[in-house]
């Protein structure tokens, strides 16, 4: 097929290259079958059957109107030459040619966090039926306010804690669980007894929670199966209630070798 050619003489003002950039493809221009440049548009304007890709898309040339004429008209003479020459424009683009990167799907960060996993069935020391009070460390619940010295103290010394994800501090009658007992409780989580009450006999517990709010909304009042892990001895220190929380969080349940350490 015979290739044309147009270039009008009157003075081009700009060369606006085009080209259509896809990821993985290439546009081959020995095989671009006509350029036409338009004076008013300023428009390179290019055509392909063999890729079936059409302009226009612009670039402008650094090259100056007089240095590009006589280019096209002494020294590109044939379609090789010009094919040369139009390649080389883009190449002497003064704006460079930006090619945008794919966006990323923001990396997706796991939850580190995750549920206690209940005791498996041959931790199991055995099971209790009881009644499960939420309390907190306030007047409501203990008579002592936030200015009181034993204010969040238990009975064994430790602190009041409440963490779901590890272990909490629960109060219960040491004639049926002994300081230090360790129970897991449906839908509360790992309990170590570190507290009792004048209230607290036979089969009743009190679930700590750091405020009424969080006793009414998660707790209240319960009667639920509690699960014996561990019988305690008679005591419970903070070097106690924050090794077995350590260890809980490693594992997401008490490990078989914290249960058979001597406390």
């Amino acid at each position: 097929m015979k290739k044309q050619f147009s270039i009008q003489k009157k003075q081009i003002r700009g060369l606006l290259v085009g080209c259509v950039i896809f990821a993985g493809m290439m546009i081959n221009l020995n095989q671009v079958d006509a350029y036409t440049f338009e004076e008013e548009s300023t428009v390179l304007h290019v055509e392909s059957q063999s890729s079936g890709i059409e302009g226009p898309i612009i670039e402008t040339s650094s090259k100056s109107d007089q240095e590009f004429r006589e280019q096209v008209s002494h020294q590109y003479s044939d379609e090789a030459q010009l094919t040369t020459m139009v390649y080389m424009a883009l190449l002497w683009s003064p704006q460079p040619m930006v090619i945008p990167r794919p966006e990323l799907p923001e990396k997706q960060v796991a939850d580190p966090s995750m549920p206690v996993l209940a005791p498996r069935s041959e931790q199991i020391l055995g099971t209790q039926k009881v009644t499960a009070t939420g309390y907190t460390a306030g007047v409501e619940s203990t008579g002592k306010g936030p200015k009181h010295p034993q204010y969040g103290i238990t009975y064994s010394g430790v602190k009041v804690r409440r963490d779901k994800e590890t272990v909490s501090t629960i109060a219960a009658d040491p004639k049926l669980f002994p300081m230090g007992s360790i129970l897991y409780i449906p839908g509360y989580g790992y309990g170590i007894v570190a507290d009792t009450g004048s209230a607290i006999k036979g089969h009743k517990i009190d679930l700590y929670f750091p405020t009424t709010k969080q006793v009414y909304k998660e707790w209240g009042k319960k009667d639920v199966e509690v699960q014996v892990i561990r019988q305690g001895a008679g005591k419970c220190t903070e070097k106690m209630l924050s090794e077995l929380a350590d260890a809980i969080d490693v594992y997401k349940s008490v490990p078989d070798s914290w249960l058979d350490k001597a406390i």
